[in-house]
């Protein structure tokens, strides 16, 4: 083999050169000393390497799929029993077949991963037995989660201090040191203590909140679980009241910037959502590999079709049904449901689909919620327009009202059932938040606006509903060439209505400007 070292090269030559001077100066004759050459310039310095963004991951590819029965799952949807296993035996690597449970630590993770068990509360308050018992001699962690729930004010381009989006990369940075995690080495489960909650199931929505955000700045979904149904009604282990402090473990200064994969594609802007809308959930150049899509929209059914009960439901029915970005919960007919902001107008996007995302879990018995089997699972998708054989053409766009109810849906088709999933974080409060035509001119985009391509309330954007006869609230008949059930407020007293509008920059051109920050805080 020819080996060819450069420097090798270039010293002979010198070297060559410097002995045919020495023989031409000792000639005779008085012959004139040859001069020996100019050495060769020294190479310029290489410059420095470009920071480099980490390559994109497809969202076909950040799927799974679970086992038939959730209790061989090693990651994704687990059964509290394997928890319990995990705790017990972590330091020994899992040696059972796929088709049984697992009998140790996941087979993927090294021997130094740490298990981090994070509770959104307590699993047995009234006796002071809490948590799940750690044991850090075995690189077993557990907290309990405060308040933050993953998301955060952001500013989009469009929207700004009002509307909660994904949370950027500083934040899961010190989220992650504050819980020390090492998001590549270690393995993280949300698990909720106690409480069915309000509704049934609700804690779900908070999970698989915990889920997505991870999965969004890089995670390998083979390191995040949530356990199916809350530790009170499922885990058997030993339960105890204390807790691993929060910032008592360090994780080394780990930073997300050390994931080299960019998986930001779980996430779709507002443009992107509008594009899809506008393309009849048939864009093929929204989301990569795609050419078409089924907007879910998990709210409850009668709020989706406009016959909840509203806050205002004597008098306006089908109004006042959906909260704003600045107030919280379900409508109701009473002082405490007319003291909240509603948005600007109700109704759904145009094209979705209702799928609630309380028919995806079920009480097993006494009160205790879980998801409900993968094959009714399946069989709801179906039934919603998206059969197994969509995985390589159809992608599933979930939302809701704020994109937590909508993380049960995407939970069970992204984790679950494999089922290519994208989320639109800003969901309702956002999109009906731009408005040409709401009665209060003050609230409209002006066509003069660069942001005035946002609008949605157009026959093509949103559903549009027969108008009521004599100047009456819409009806809930829908009318593609029908009116929008604006929401009008009359007041700021605590019987008035009241609506409240996100933040919008009239002059924006972009809505893309805290995803592109978030990739950016990745380029290194």
């Amino acid at each position: 083999m020819r080996l060819f070292n450069p420097e090798f090269h270039v010293l002979r030559a010198t070297a060559a050169g410097l002995t045919f001077s020495l023989l031409a100066a000792c000639g005779g004759g008085g012959g004139s000393a040859t001069p020996a050459p100019s050495p060769a310039p020294a190479p310029a310095p290489s410059p420095a390497p470009t920071p480099a963004l980490p390559p994109k991951v497809g969202v076909a590819d950040l799927t799974t799929v679970s086992a038939d029965n959730y209790a061989h799952n090693r990651f994704g949807l687990i059964e509290a029993a394997t928890l319990q296993t995990y705790v017990s035996n972590w330091r020994t690597p899992d040696t059972a077949a796929a088709n049984l449970p697992p009998n140790g630590r996941p087979a993927n993770l090294a021997a130094d991963a740490r298990l981090v068990v994070l509770q959104l509360n307590g699993a047995n308050p009234a006796n002071d037995l809490d948590y799940v018992q750690a044991d850090p001699a075995n690189n077993v962690f557990v907290y309990e989660l405060d308040s933050f729930r993953f998301n955060a004010i952001r500013d989009t381009g469009l929207i700004s201090n009002s509307v909660r989006y994904q949370a950027d990369g500083a934040t899961v940075d010190s989220w992650l040191a504050k819980y020390g995690i090492n998001l590549s080495r270690d393995f993280v489960v949300f698990a909720n203590g106690s409480g069915a909650g309000t509704p049934a199931g609700a804690f779900f929505q908070d999970l698989g909140r915990g889920s997505y955000w991870l999965s969004y700045w890089g995670a390998d979904a083979r390191n995040i679980a949530v356990v199916n149904g809350t530790l009170e009604k499922n885990y058997t282990g030993t339960l105890v009241s204390t807790k691993t402090a929060d910032s008592s473990v360090s994780n080394g200064n780990f930073t997300v910037k050390s994931i080299r994969r960019d998986q930001t594609g779980i996430t779709v802007p507002f443009e992107d959502v509008l594009s899809i809308v506008d393309a009849g959930s048939r864009a093929t150049n929204v989301v990569t590999g795609f050419s078409q899509q089924l907007i879910v929209d998990a709210r409850p059914a009668a709020q989706f079709n406009r016959t909840a009960t509203g806050s205002f439901n004597d008098t306006f029915p089908g109004q006042f049904i959906t909260t704003a970005w600045n107030s919280a919960g379900a409508p109701s007919n009473d002082a405490a449901g007319r003291a909240k902001n509603y948005v600007l107008y109700e109704g759904h996007i145009k094209g979705a689909v209702a799928f609630p995302w309380v028919a995806l879990v079920e009480d097993v018995g006494g009160s205790n919620i879980k998801f409900k089997t993968k094959s009714a699972l399946e069989a709801l998708y179906t039934a919603a327009g998206y059969a197994p054989s969509d995985r390589s053409s159809k992608v599933i766009v979930s939302q809701c009202r704020t994109n937590f109810e909508a993380q049960v849906n995407g939970f069970a088709s992204r984790q679950i059932l494999g089922y290519p999933t994208v989320f639109f974080d800003g969901s309702l409060v956002e999109y009906t938040s731009l408005v040409e035509n709401h009665p209060d001119t003050a609230l409209n985009l002006r066509p003069t606006d660069p942001a005035y391509r946002f609008r949605t309330d157009t026959a093509a954007r949103s559903q549009k509903w027969v108008a009521g006869a004599n100047g009456a609230p819409a009806t809930t008949t829908r009318d593609d060439s029908g009116v929008t059930p604006y929401n009008v407020a009359s007041g700021t007293g605590a019987d008035d209505r009241k609506i409240a509008q996100a933040v919008i920059n009239r002059n924006a051109t972009t809505t893309r400007r805290a995803l592109d920050a978030d990739v950016e805080y990745k380029r290194q």
